[in-house]
């Protein structure tokens, strides 16, 4: 396989990874609400739920950059090979 073809498979895999992230992050904060707790002593559900969702979202937040930079550097490299590959045969 020629490199060029090994960087799109691998940008995609990256890019696929991030979006998969992005997707479940999404689904995990769809039904979040910006809610202040002002009562401490109170058991209320919404403040249990809210902490988990928050707790769940931190989790994946730096694979989510991970993978975000990893797409970016991945574009960077195919965009860089595709250029290097194709400038010899331009005429100037």
């Amino acid at each position: 396989m020629a490199t060029l073809q090994v960087l799109i498979v691998v940008w995609s895999l990256c890019t696929g990874l991030f979006l998969v992230l992005i997707l479940y992050r999404s689904h995990l904060t769809r039904h979040e609400v910006d809610v202040v707790f002002l009562n401490e002593n109170a058991g209320d559900t919404r403040e249990t739920e809210h902490d988990d969702i928050v707790r769940r979202v931190d989790k994946i937040d730096p694979f989510l950059k991970t993978a975000a930079g990893a797409a970016a550097l991945m574009t960077i490299a195919v965009i860089g090979v595709y250029v290097a590959q194709i400038l010899p045969t331009v005429r100037f």
